[in-house]
């Protein structure tokens, strides 16, 4: 007795439920750019992680939102791959390993933007470039 998957109402649900994630995801990153203070201090100058995200999260009251969304994001697009390992359909197993790396792509860049200090603009443009691969991908399902 498992778990039968309809064919074409979970990967449909879960590209809807990615693309409105990746909304706010959008949103939020906006946000947190335009109202970003600009003395940020790297990594570096901090001793300890902990005390450095707990500095970037009082200076940034949004990011730590923003931050679990990604994640949340990742665990989608994991999920996708699954199913679509699970139903053996090369097409959806292609563009789901491809979002998947777009999504993951953004996140390590995001996560090295942070530690820059909000300072490397290649880091930030990396991360738009994960996001509207993304997109991009996620549009693809629908075809």
């Amino acid at each position: 007795m498992g778990i039968r998957i309809n064919k074409g109402t979970l990967p449909s649900s879960l590209v809807t439920i990615q693309l409105s994630l990746l909304t706010i995801q959008f949103i939020t990153g906006m946000i947190i750019n335009l109202f970003a203070p600009m003395n940020i201090q790297p990594y570096s100058s901090h001793p300890f992680m902990m005390g450095y995200m707990m500095y970037i999260f009082n200076a940034i009251p949004l990011l730590p939102f923003h931050m679990m969304l990604g994640i949340i994001i990742g665990m989608i697009s994991l999920a996708m791959l699954v199913i679509s390992a699970i139903k053996k359909d090369s097409k959806i197993l292609v563009l789901s390993l491809v979002e998947g790396m777009f999504v993951l792509i953004a996140g390590i860049s995001g996560i090295d933007f942070i530690l820059s200090g909000l300072s490397n603009n290649y880091l930030s443009f990396i991360m738009s470039i994960g996001f509207i691969g993304s997109l991009i991908t996620l549009f693809l399902f629908s075809k």
